[in-house]
């Protein structure tokens, strides 16, 4: 493994200290988004609970991403 520059680290770092942010943000969003839909469906929860499943699996899905991307680099 090449050993990196301060910047290239510092960019690295500051990328992945987001990544709680992030995660907040698309879980919450998909439990707001399913529980509008519950309401409007009446599926009792159901839809609240795939929402934030949906949420946590695009973060996951997103660090993924970005590790693969790094390590190409």
């Amino acid at each position: 493994m090449p050993a990196r520059n301060d910047d290239e680290g510092g960019r690295s770092a500051l990328r992945y200290a987001g990544l709680g942010v992030q995660l907040a943000a698309t879980v919450l969003g998909g439990a707001l988004l399913g529980r509008w839909a519950d309401g409007k469906l009446g599926t009792d929860g159901l839809l609240t609970v795939a929402g934030v499943f949906l949420g946590f699996g695009a973060t996951m899905y997103s660090l993924v991403m970005s590790l693969k991307r790094d390590q190409k680099k």
